[in-house]
């Protein structure tokens, strides 16, 4: 610490002094700490050159296994900083060494930091600004950033492509809008599949990029996931939100499946279809208490009182409402404990309303790989999270 030279302030403010001999102090620390750290690393580099050589420099050993030919310099940034000109020994047939990385100029743990600060919601501009201000030099540009998330890309295929094991209980399912440029902007739907274990682990099941909700498309999806091992043997009810092109897809893949629509759609559109406002806010007090009932009997008894007394002033609205609300009252036939759990999808819209947050950072993206990675990363970083993730690491999933 004998090099931190005391500077004279103008400033008589005895607290800029002090800030100002703690930011001297700090930074001497990093650059004696960096300099070790080079030391260190040069020794070591030396030792492992010269295991591999089987000779020391300017050995005549007679099993020497090649000849040096001299240093390369080249720099590495660490968590602690960067540490610049490392003197690395050269074999004449080149040589790779364990302790660093080929062609990387940064440390692994750098390079999923600066993957982990994409996911969570910065964009690659920002990514850049943010380590160039923490490391007070650039660290890597906005294209290095997007670079590094292209590494992605092979990951994302072979996790759409893994097997899946048939083990969950509860199946939610539901579509999410996004916007994505290409050569002419289009609308996209991301179709996502959500399960609950009978251990009670919940999981991002898989998602895929279809033009629409159409029966199709969900065929699609469900189908794979039926290939793919997920043949609903120990599947009890399936919950969505009563989109005609699901309901159609599900009879056709799990048709044997209970099935749950989303009592929160249900009201939601009743809402939406209400033109006396006087009578709104009464209305639904008593269609929400439908799905207040304690049992499948009490929730028909209130719909058909509900259905007599608003019939004559909204027709259309209580006709819609009432018609097939039976396909409302399935998560009656499971434990009372998990009503709150099965009745709505509300589990699913909260993780896609996770989505849409990150995603409005970004509005429009420029094509579906772009969508695909970010998606896969938000998904890995969710299901790592949950206890039991079968099989995978979060550092092969993302860095490889």
């Amino acid at each position: 610490m004998s090099n931190i030279q005391y500077l004279w302030f103008d400033s008589k403010d005895e607290e800029e002094r002090q800030k100002e001999f703690r930011r001297m102090y700090y930074r001497q620390i990093e650059e004696d700490n960096l300099d070790r750290i080079k030391k260190e690393f040069e020794r070591n580099l030396e030792l492992e050159f010269k295991e591999a050589l089987g000779a020391d420099r300017y050995g005549r050993e007679p099993n020497r296994k090649g000849y040096r030919g001299g240093y390369r310099y080249r720099d590495l940034h660490m968590w602690c900083g960067r540490i610049k000109k490392i003197r690395v020994p050269k074999g004449e047939k080149g040589y790779k060494y364990k302790l660093l990385e080929p062609y990387s100029r940064r440390d692994e743990r750098m390079t999923e930091a600066i993957y982990r600060a994409y996911v969570y919601g910065m964009s690659d501009r920002k990514v850049s600004k943010y380590f160039k201000e923490l490391y007070r030099e650039e660290v890597i540009s906005a294209q290095g950033v997007s670079d590094i998330y292209k590494r992605l890309t092979k990951n994302v295929d072979k996790w759409h492509k893994r097997k899946i094991q048939d083990e969950y209980r509860y199946i939610y399912l539901d579509g999410m809008v996004q916007g994505i440029k290409e050569a002419v902007r289009k609308q996209k739907t991301v179709l996502v599949a959500y399960g609950i274990k009978a251990t009670g682990k919940k999981e991002v099941i898989d998602y895929a990029i279809e033009m629409g909700e159409s029966a199709a498309a969900w065929s699609r999806f469900l189908q794979d996931l039926y290939d793919r091992g997920l043949v609903g043997a120990n599947l009890e009810l399936v919950i969505h939100d009563g989109c005609p092109g699901l309901i159609e897809a599900l009879s056709w893949v799990w048709p044997k499946v209970k099935r749950q629509i989303c009592s929160v759609h249900r009201l939601r559109n009743l809402n939406k279809r209400l033109k006396d406002s006087n009578a709104r806010k009464m209305m639904m007090k008593q269609a929400s208490k439908i799905y207040r009932s304690r049992s499948r009997r009490e929730a028909i008894s209130r719909a058909q009182a509900f259905k007599r007394r608003w019939s004559v002033c909204e027709p259309k609205a209580v006709m819609l409402f009432i018609k097939g609300i039976e396909e409302t009252f399935t998560y009656f036939d499971f434990d009372e404990k998990s009503w709150s759990l099965l009745k709505s999808t509300n589990p699913i819209e909260r993780y896609l309303e996770e989505w849409r947050r990150r995603l409005r950072t970004m509005r429009c993206l420029n094509n579906v790989d772009s969508c695909n990675r970010i998606l896969f990363g938000q998904v890995i970083e969710y299901n790592v999270q949950q206890e039991g993730f079968p099989n995978y690491s979060k550092s092969e999933l993302i860095l490889t």
